[in-house]
C-alpha cells in the first residue's frame, strides 16, 4: 500500500517540476525541489542534469542558486556516499564537485561566484563577478552553517568547524574554523 502512495506522490512531483520548469524556468524547477521530500529529491537532480553517485542522502530543503539551461543542475557532481543536511543552498554559476564519503551539515551554503559593487555615484558605479569552481575532497566534513566561497578546494579528510567562512583552499587532513576560516590543528 505505501508503495502504490509512494508512486502517487512520485507522479505528482513529476508533474510539479516539468510544469514549474515549462513555466518559470531553471528557477521554477529549483523552488520544487526545494519543498520536496528527500526519497525523491536525487532522482530529480538527476533527471536535470546533476552526477550523483551511490548511497547519497540529500535532506530536504536544498536550494539551488543560479541553476541555467535544459540541464540546470549539470554543474552538480556528488560522488557515493555523501550526505548534505537540510537547507543547503548550492550555487550552480560554476561547478561543484563533492568527492566521495563527504559530510555537508544542515545550512551550509557553497558559492561559486561573488560579486563586487564600486564606487559611489551613478558615472562612477562598477559592477563585476568573480568566478570559481568549488571541489569538497574525499572524505571531509562540513559542520553547520559553514560559507564556501568561489574557487575553494578542502582537501581530503579535512574538517571544518561550525558557523566558519572558508575564503581560501584547505590542504588535506586539516581542521580549519573561525570566520576567515584558519587551519586550529593537523588530524
Amino acid at each position: 500500500m505505501k508503495k502504490l502512495f509512494w508512486a502517487i506522490e512520485d507522479f505528482n512531483w513529476n508533474v510539479k517540476c516539468h510544469y514549474n520548469f515549462w513555466l518559470h524556468g531553471p528557477y521554477g524547477l529549483s523552488k520544487v525541489l526545494e519543498k520536496m521530500p528527500f526519497r525523491f529529491l536525487i532522482k530529480y537532480l538527476k533527471k536535470y542534469g546533476a552526477k550523483i553517485g551511490e548511497n547519497c542522502r540529500l535532506e530536504r530543503g536544498l536550494n539551488i542558486h543560479r541553476p541555467v539551461g535544459e540541464k540546470p543542475f549539470e554543474n552538480l557532481i556528488i560522488g557515493n556516499n555523501v550526505y548534505l543536511g537540510h537547507n543547503t543552498l548550492m550555487d550552480l554559476s560554476r561547478k561543484i564537485t563533492i568527492k566521495d564519503r563527504v559530510i555537508i551539515a544542515s545550512r551550509c551554503q557553497i558559492w561559486t561566484h561573488a560579486s563586487y559593487y564600486g564606487g559611489n555615484t551613478i558615472e562612477n558605479h562598477n559592477y563585476s563577478e568573480n568566478y570559481g569552481e568549488v571541489i569538497i575532497g574525499e572524505g571531509a566534513l562540513v559542520y553547520s552553517n559553514v560559507v564556501l566561497t568561489h574557487g575553494v578546494i578542502v582537501g581530503k579528510f579535512s574538517r571544518i568547524g561550525a558557523n566558519s567562512l572558508v575564503n581560501r583552499s584547505i590542504p588535506n587532513e586539516q581542521f580549519w574554523g573561525g570566520v576567515p576560516a584558519k587551519i586550529i590543528n593537523k588530524q
